[in-house]
């Protein structure tokens, strides 16, 4: 999206962000079924700072918020095919030489921030995963119903929803996209 800072942040409908829309949705949720999602954003070491600070915001809402980081990467010199960094600082020169590595890393990143072992612990089955600013993508019903209730006692541990790529989708790789959901089994 081109933006410095939090995605989440961004001023999308009547002043509201993606990320107060993302509350709003998931406190409606916790509300009509009388339940405890929490909100679970994967940041990375340049949003991090920012989204803490704007995450005081929502104290009173009925929504959980837990936050943890993505990996980071160090850059490669085209030249050398060595890391560019000088050490794993993050000030000075080394500011520029570290990359986030995207939504890929959600599986590793949320394992290593013991926030899967937290969540399982707290009794929590399922995880819920789209990205902040798909406002389309909202708990599904139907589909966590599929997804808990196959046949034969088979478990199925993991849905993505896809669908055609469009030219919207300029910036996501691949044939298809991830439009809505991904849900899988804890």
């Amino acid at each position: 999206m081109g933006c410095k800072g939090p995605k989440s942040l961004i001023s999308v409908r009547n002043e509201n962000t993606f990320l107060d829309l993302t509350v709003q949705q998931i406190e409606h949720l916790n509300k009509k079924y009388n339940t405890d999602v929490p909100l679970v954003l994967m940041n990375s070491f340049n949003t991090d700072e920012d989204t803490k600070k704007i995450l005081q915001k929502y104290t009173h809402h009925r929504v959980k918020i837990h936050t943890f980081n993505q990996s980071r990467y160090p850059r490669i010199s085209k030249e050398s095919l060595l890391p560019v960094a000088t050490d794993i600082g993050m000030t000075g020169e080394n500011a520029d030489v570290w990359y986030p590595p995207g939504h890929g890393d959600i599986y590793a990143s949320f394992y290593n921030s013991g926030l899967l072992d937290q969540l399982i612990t707290e009794g929590k089955e399922y995880i819920f995963v789209s990205n902040i600013d798909n406002l389309g993508a909202t708990v599904d019903l139907n589909i966590l119903h599929h997804l808990v209730s196959q046949p034969n006692g088979k478990r199925c541990e993991f849905i993505m929803e896809v669908t055609d790529k469009t030219r919207a989708d300029v910036k996501v790789g691949g044939r298809r996209r991830k439009t809505a959901a991904m849900l899988w089994s804890l």
